[in-house]
């Protein structure tokens, strides 16, 4: 997070934090505070983000004449796209915030707060961009070859999603220096 963030939002203080700002350890508290809500708030985003990608894709599939005409390797692809997306929204849902406070049970230091950063900013990436290629499914003819390529091209892509949240808990597990 950068100090000019921290600097904006100390200047919306009110005037009794920023007189308790004074205290000696106050300060940093509270930019570990912001830190920790700014990781949760973004958390939210891509699980928003991700719960929006599953409700359009279901969406699509709401006419009866199209689920009647999806074979079993199209449901099963179908199936497996919206439980992987489940899978990695609860996984986001659920992360250890990329800080920890006083009590928490991981720890999360300085130096790798920066790493978890750019993991969470890859994140957001990632999240426009299956949602940009589930609309590129939904705009896609039915059942056709290009179709059911977009539909593996998707699955594999939240697999990747998948790969990067799991690299983004080892580091908060101490597993990358």
């Amino acid at each position: 997070m950068s100090e000019k963030y921290l600097k904006k939002v100390e200047n919306e203080m009110s005037l009794g934090e920023r007189i308790l700002s004074y205290i000696p350890g106050y300060r940093g508290y509270k930019q570990k505070e912001i830190r920790r809500e700014a990781d949760r708030i973004i958390r939210m985003m891509i699980v928003n983000k991700l719960k929006e990608c599953k409700d359009n894709l279901r969406s699509s599939f709401k006419n009866p004449t199209i689920i009647n005409k999806l074979n079993s390797e199209d449901l099963w692809l179908i199936e497996s796209i919206l439980n992987n997306l489940d899978r990695i929204t609860q996984r986001i849902e659920r992360a250890v915030a990329g800080y920890s406070g006083f009590f928490d049970a991981v720890k999360v230091k300085e130096d790798k707060l920066d790493l978890i950063m750019k993991h969470d900013y890859a994140l957001i990436g990632m999240s426009e961009n299956l949602k940009n290629k589930i609309q590129e499914l939904i705009s896609l003819e039915y059942f056709t070859n290009e179709w059911r390529n977009k539909l593996n091209e998707i699955l594999q892509y939240i697999r990747e999603f998948d790969d990067l949240i799991g690299k983004r808990n080892e580091i908060l597990r101490g597993a990358f220096e």
